[in-house]
């Protein structure tokens, strides 16, 4: 959605970023701007800077940066559009009208009708457990230990038995079927056209946002022998389970230092009113890309909790493999005797959970525990396949991993470190694992480490600070192409915006135009502006800059060239051509040195 430039520069107005980042850490002045504990990583010395000339904030520690609306987005870990209505309430400021996509406009209306019938929803379950129909889901809650303060935290219902009980309820007060289909709250008959309540006789957990609002809800029977076990909100306009993690609504602190990950709604309950505060659960799906992503913009550090069951366990390696490939730092907590997390705690406490989360295995210790439970290490046949088969694993890891794994397998099998080492040294080098990159730290919070950036991505960051600096150094990138000078294409329309605004004779609205710009970039053009002196000649240096990145252009063009070249099917004249090129670009370089 494109909010009106006028209102995003009200919004903005209104929303001075000293005021607003005060709420969340005190700052203090220091040259030009002012510093103060990151209230997003967790720090014990000061490396959060905010311009105020510049309405802009940048991060030395974990390298967040950006507007206002940024900030927001980092500190209560929204979305660009609930970040914008959370500054717009802030102030006063009603939403626009005008929008510069109509479609957009009509969805927004529409997500606000379904948002507000979930929200009544969940208040007419609760009401009715708390009331003379709910007497069996309290049973229920209290058979399995829930207190009457956990219903109220987690917002924890019970839907009456009748068919249409909500249907008429919330039909009364003006929502009409379509619509309540729509929110997953009833189902339709295909063949009748016949809607229902979706929810009926069983305990409702209300799925709620990380900004509060409820958009989906699950359903569990009171007895096991009832199939399904649970009935989950579909895909909705306002809810997709694959995006979505129960509890993450309880996490708003920015000084999280891990989170647990678990599978079930109770089991989030559970170890809540143990005192284990920071879990969250998938909903009713494997752990997903995107709920891995989700996790990654609240921490570095995930324990998985699945049951321990065979199932559960299954799941943990996918889980594994999923934020691992998201750069977290990943554990698993293994609950002895297949219990769920929910059972473990209720009879041993957060202190029992506390000691089973210092043990917690690495990745790839927990792959080696699953592969052993294939196999009987009493027989010896299958404690040789077994060897065989860890040693092809432990093969693949780094040398310190390989002598920690042979030890421990040396130890289960009864084989010596020789003889595990020689069978481990047939294993495929393609094979080999990529080590953590993401280094796991004493202090709260989450601290992003940024790999090294290339030459092309210093001399791109270099230009844009003499950009920043000087109308005429953006006007020479223009005048080369800015299509040519950047790689992203965020990058490209804030370059572009900049030569417009200098163009024009205005000095450039820099929190409008990172407003609305991916977080990435945001954080790159606030990194771009953390040097505080300015450089003396800033049209020579925008000249040494666009220098380097065209060598960058000519170099990547000629490894391009090169990849091309080996390929056998390539006649020769495509060849020669290829070679001609080639030695123009080389000649080019040259030049330029």
């Amino acid at each position: 959605m494109a909010y009106p430039d006028h209102w995003m520069s009200e919004l903005l107005a209104k929303n001075d970023i000293v005021s607003v980042v005060s709420a969340y850490t005190d700052l203090k002045p220091k040259g030009h701007r002012l510093w103060g504990l990151c209230p997003v990583h967790g720090e014990k010395t000061a490396s959060f800077s905010v311009s105020p000339d510049k309405q802009l904030y940048y991060c030395f520690g974990c390298h967040i940066g950006g507007s206002v609306i940024q900030f927001i987005m980092d500190a209560e870990h929204m979305s660009f559009h609930e970040a914008v209505e959370h500054l717009a309430n802030r102030v006063g400021l009603a939403m626009p009208q005008e929008v510069n996509d109509a479609a957009m406009m009509q969805e927004r209306a529409k997500r606000e009708r379904l948002a507000e019938a979930c929200q009544l929803a969940a208040r007419f379950y609760m009401e009715n457990l708390i009331g003379e129909g709910g007497v069996s889901g309290r049973a229920y809650l209290k058979k399995r230990g829930i207190s009457s303060d956990a219903v109220k935290r987690f917002g924890i219902g019970y839907a009456p038995s009748e068919w249409e009980a909500l249907k008429h309820h919330l039909g009364a007060q003006g929502f009409t079927p379509e619509e309540l289909v729509e929110a997953g709250l009833l189902v339709k008959n295909a063949d009748t056209g016949r809607t229902y309540d979706a929810y009926r006789g069983r305990v409702i957990f209300p799925i709620i946002a990380a900004n509060g609002r409820v958009i989906g809800f699950g359903a569990r029977v009171l007895n096991n022998e009832e199939k399904p076990k649970y009935i989950n909100t579909g895909d909705t306009l306002l809810y997709n389970k694959r995006n979505n993690l129960y509890g993450l609504n309880l996490q708003k602190s920015g000084k999280l230092n891990d989170l647990v990950m678990v599978e079930g709604y109770t089991d989030v309950i559970g170890l809540y009113e143990a005192g284990v505060t920071n879990a969250v659960a998938s909903l009713g799906t494997a752990l997903t890309q995107q709920q891995a992503r989700l996790l990654k913009r609240y921490v570095s550090n995930v324990y998985i909790a699945y049951d321990g069951d065979a199932a559960g366990q299954n799941a943990t390696i996918r889980g594994l493999d999923i934020l691992m490939q998201e750069g977290l730092n990943v554990r698993v907590i293994v609950f002895p005797n297949a219990q769920d997390p929910d059972e473990f705690v209720r009879s041993s406490g957060k202190e029992g959970f506390d000691r089973l989360k210092e043990d917690a295995l690495s990745l790839n210790a927990f792959k080696l525990v699953a592969l052993s439970r294939g196999f009987d290490l009493e027989k010896e046949n299958e404690r040789e396949q077994y060897a065989m088969q860890a040693c092809q694993f432990i093969g693949t890891l780094t040398p310190v991993e390989r002598e920690r794994h042979y030890q421990q397998l040396s130890r289960q099998t009864g084989y010596s470190m020789e003889t595990l080492r020689a069978q481990g040294a047939s294993a495929r080098p393609g094979e080999r694992q990529q080590p953590v990159t993401v280094k796991e730290k004493n202090g709260t919070g989450r601290r992003r480490e940024t790999e090294p950036d290339s030459e092309r991505i210093r001399a791109e960051n270099a230009l844009l600070y003499h950009m920043l600096q000087s109308p005429l150094a953006a006007k020479l990138a223009e005048e080369q192409g800015i299509e040519r000078q950047f790689v992203s294409e965020g990058m490209k329309h804030f370059v572009a915006a900049l030569a417009d605004a200098y163009q024009s004779g205005k000095e450039p609205n820099l929190p409008l135009l990172l407003s609305g710009m991916e977080k990435e970039d945001a954080e790159r053009i606030s990194a771009a502006l953390k040097e505080e002196a300015a450089c003396t000649e800033p049209e020579k240096a925008a000249r040494d800059c666009l220098m380097r990145i065209e060598k960058c252009n000519l170099i990547e063009q000629i490894e391009e060239i090169k990849r091309q070249l080996v390929d056998p099917a390539m006649s020769a004249d495509e060849r020669a051509g290829l070679l001609r090129e080639m030695q123009t670009l080389n000649l080019r370089m040259r030049g330029l040195s």
